[in-house]
Order: C-alpha cells, then sequence, then structure tokens
C-alpha cells in the first residue's frame, strides 16, 4: 500500500467518524428532542399518556417514625398536646423497656 493510499484510507475513516459524530449529536433534535417518559417516543404517546396522568399530584410526604408521626398529627389537630405528651411518655417507656440507658455510674470506670 502507498502512501497516498494510506492518507485517503485515514482521511476516509476520519471523514465517516466525524460524520457519524455529527449525526448522532443533532439526531435527537430533528425530533424535539429526546424521548422519555415525559415526553414519550412520539405521536404515540399523546394517547398512552394523557395529560391528566402526567400532572398527577405529587406523592404526600409520610413520617418515617412513630415520633414523627406524632409531630404530624399534632401539627394537623388530630392530637390534642395532652395526648401527645401522653403518647411520647409511653414511646419513651417502652424505648427504656427495650433499650435501657446505662448511666456512667454503672458503666464503670474509664479505661485510661
Amino acid at each position: 500500500m502507498t502512501v497516498r493510499g494510506m492518507i485517503e484510507m485515514v482521511l476516509s475513516v476520519l471523514g465517516g467518524g466525524v460524520l457519524a459524530a455529527l449525526t448522532l449529536a443533532f439526531w435527537p433534535c430533528r425530533r424535539g428532542g429526546p424521548a422519555g417518559p415525559v415526553t414519550g417516543p412520539g405521536p404515540l404517546s399523546t394517547v398512552l399518556l394523557p395529560a391528566a396522568v402526567v400532572a398527577a399530584p405529587p406523592p404526600v410526604p409520610r413520617a418515617e417514625s412513630t415520633e414523627g408521626l406524632l409531630v404530624v398529627q399534632l401539627l394537623r389537630d388530630e392530637l390534642s398536646p395532652a395526648h401527645y405528651r401522653t403518647a411520647m411518655a409511653s414511646l419513651a417507656a417502652r424505648e427504656e423497656a427495650r433499650n435501657p440507658m446505662r448511666l456512667p455510674g454503672e458503666i464503670g470506670p474509664a479505661a485510661d
């Protein structure tokens, strides 16, 4: 293979690579952007994904703990302050019974 043939081959491979890169870079713009759950793949998405489903309200946040649930109920006036204090006291008693906290005098001398 001659030097001229090598140069032609390298230039044709580089030109094909540039053409492929440009095609892939601008291909989604011809269709209005990349396909996704909001836009869908095309006209069929308007039938399969009506606007009412896409505009669904966000999910309601839920409390991750019993204490959080009690706070939410207190803030929504579903629970009176007296009931809140009683419930928190019973939760604290249950926690103390399950996992008692050792006091510094019960732990023993510090290891030096």
